[in-house]
């Protein structure tokens, strides 16, 4: 929930810019008013269909893919692969669904379909790393998955895809985040 001043500042966009877009995603259902101050002052946010459409641009909005570090480590891909003209989105966390991905990433040029599994340090490294494994052997129905994660859970994660035959580690990418959030 944001205010148009609030949107302009973190963005850098003018802000009657900031109040057109928001006045486009209003029409398309995607944005809406939630309250307004006493002073007039109009807080927005994003309808359900607006969630499913427009991946989060900050950390809280991907607080189904785990805690703060996982989070801003999602916000990372998100930039990677919006920046290099892919589709990313949240994935559905449906608790009926066999695989649940974190999120989801199309490449348009080579029409690859990616998992994109988000991992916080202490999920890798102390808790779950046979779930980490599970993951990389349950691809379908997509092309490849791609781990993202800070420094020693990347290791660890490449050590982990070491362990599978070669035709499988094809498929798993493991993208090391520096803590700025930069690949």
């Amino acid at each position: 929930m944001s205010t148009i001043r609030e949107l302009a500042k973190r963005t850098g966009v003018d802000r009657s810019e900031v109040s057109k877009l928001l006045d486009s995603l209003r029409e398309k259902g995607w944005a809406k008013a939630l309250r307004s101050d006493g002073a007039g002052i109009i807080r927005w946010g994003l309808t359900d269909v607006g969630r499913r459409i427009l991946p989060p641009a900050i950390p809280d909005g991907y607080a189904s893919v785990g805690g703060h570090e996982a989070q801003v480590i999602a916000v990372a891909a998100r930039e990677f692969y919006l920046s290099n003209g892919w589709f990313f989105a949240l994935a559905r966390q449906d608790s009926e669904m066999p695989r649940r991905v974190d999120c989801v990433a199309y490449d348009y040029d080579s029409g690859r379909a990616v998992a994109v599994e988000v991992e916080s340090s202490g999920h890798v490294i102390r808790d779950h790393p046979e779930q980490v494994k599970k993951h990389m052997l349950e691809i379908s129905p997509f092309d490849e998955v791609h781990f993202w994660a800070y420094g020693t859970a990347a290791e660890r994660i490449m050590v982990l895809r070491s362990e599978m035959r070669p035709e499988d580690q094809d498929k798993v990418k493991v993208i090391r985040v520096k803590r700025d959030s930069t690949v």
